[in-house]
């Protein structure tokens, strides 16, 4: 939205430059205003630089959409060619050029013609440049889109497919666990339901799913091992890519966990004025000696590629015995 506003100003700027400047470099060969009366060739400048303005948002907003871009140049180039000869019709018929009738007496009607020609076609190539590129910008954008609901779609299904196991794993046992689990397991469904479909979602709202997912995880745990979960800083006001974290911290309790000994799983999240950082350690269980980058954080990687360019730092380190990972997101500038 900012950005609009900006390019908003700079075009206000420059159709004012665009418009006004021919008086500053006319005024140096002849005076702009004589006896209250505002010279007829400076007059006829502003009529005929205000008229291109004008073409530039017709063709910018409706020839190049519905002719250019639909592959109808023919039709395209001859309406530009139509209106070229129309205003050019005008600019014979106002008295205000006058002046400019003068000039072609002395050095011959073609400069006349051929000072309108040169404005027109540049028109032309700045309107179609622009359009283009904010046509091409706009292709991009919903290429990103679709890649991104692609890998979020990929992320959803593998993060339940796991919970569901650990799920069955304690009604199998009869747990008494397992009804708790099954109402955190509605919450995190309603979250990915609800709010990561979408780009952004508030902080806290994400950590809240985070702690959900945690709590589920807990109730598989055994003594064996140890869990370290802090957060802290405060997230309100902010707002981050929804399931961002989780992979990270999936693969932890994946791969981290052990029924046979001790193990340690380190989960922290710093949120300070402009920076998220999240710290994900696990002691490698001895019967999956090595971690393995499955899907989600595969996947999770190629959407910080995305969503966060330049604007976040991800070390992912696989020791003997120690498996850790350190995300760092810029949340604001």
């Amino acid at each position: 939205m900012k950005s609009k506003r900006i390019f908003f100003v700079i075009q206000i700027i420059a159709w004012l430059v665009f418009i006004t400047f021919p008086a500053f470099v006319y005024s140096t060969i002849q005076p702009a205003i004589a006896n209250g009366i505002l010279n007829p060739t400076l007059k006829g400048i502003f009529v005929l630089h205000t008229l291109l303005m004008v073409f530039y948002y017709f063709n910018y907003y409706y020839l190049i959409p519905t002719f250019y871009f639909t592959k109808k140049t023919q039709l395209y180039f001859g309406i530009l060619a139509g209106t070229l000869i129309i205003m050019l019709f005008i600019m014979e018929l106002d008295k205000a050029f006058s002046p400019f009738y003068q000039v072609s007496v002395n050095h011959g009607h073609f400069l006349f013609v051929f000072s309108i020609v040169i404005r027109f076609v540049m028109i032309v190539l700045l309107s179609l440049g622009i359009a283009s590129y904010n046509r091409l910008k706009q292709t991009e954008e919903e290429k990103l889109k679709a890649e991104l609901s692609y890998l979020k779609a990929q992320i959803n299904p593998h993060f339940l497919f796991n919970t569901l196991n650990s799920i069955y794993a304690l009604t199998v046992k009869k747990s008494d666990s397992a009804p708790e689990s099954i109402t955190k397991l509605s919450s995190i469904m309603r979250y990915s339901i609800t709010d990561a479909v979408h780009d952004l979602v508030a902080l806290d709202k994400e950590l809240n799913y985070i702690n959900a997912y945690v709590e589920l995880e807990k109730l598989r745990l055994t003594e064996k091992v140890k869990l370290n979960y802090t957060i802290s800083g405060n997230p309100a006001g902010k707002q981050i890519a929804p399931l961002i974290f989780v992979p990270f911290i999936e693969n932890a309790f994946k791969y981290g966990v052990s029924t046979k000994d001790n193990s340690v799983i380190d989960i922290i999240i710093n949120i300070d004025a402009t920076n998220l950082n999240l710290e994900v350690k696990n002691t490698k269980a001895r019967n999956d000696p090595k971690n393995k980058l499955g899907l989600g954080i595969e996947n999770t990687k190629k959407r910080l590629h995305l969503i966060y360019p330049g604007k976040h730092t991800l070390e992912i380190q696989d020791h003997e015995k120690e498996f850790s990972v350190n995300l760092k997101i810029t949340l604001n500038d």
